[in-house]
């Protein structure tokens, strides 16, 4: 579990040791919403999957914080310690 303070920070950390089709997901507390971050080689994907359900492809590190910090006003408003799940998928 994480602070949802430190969101943006830990991502960007995990975004820059990631790779190919790897994720990581992110959780509240009750799991009834989540923001998915997959990498391909074209780029990031983020698949949101709670208040509203919409995916992002195509984007680089940056437009992934950028888009985070926007969804995690949305997800997680009240949410102060999240899941982080990561998966690293080897083929």
């Amino acid at each position: 579990m994480i602070d949802n303070r430190n969101l943006l920070n830990i991502v960007a950390r995990e975004l820059q040791e990631m790779q190919d089709k790897a994720t990581i997901k992110l959780l509240t507390y009750k799991k009834d919403r989540s923001i998915i971050i997959e990498k391909d080689r074209a780029g990031f994907s983020i698949i949101e999957d709670g208040y509203r359900k919409v995916v992002w492809t195509d984007l680089n590190e940056h437009e992934v914080i950028k888009r985070l910090k926007k969804l995690q006003k949305i997800e997680f408003p009240r949410s102060n310690k999240l899941y982080l799940e990561r998966k690293k998928q080897v083929e």
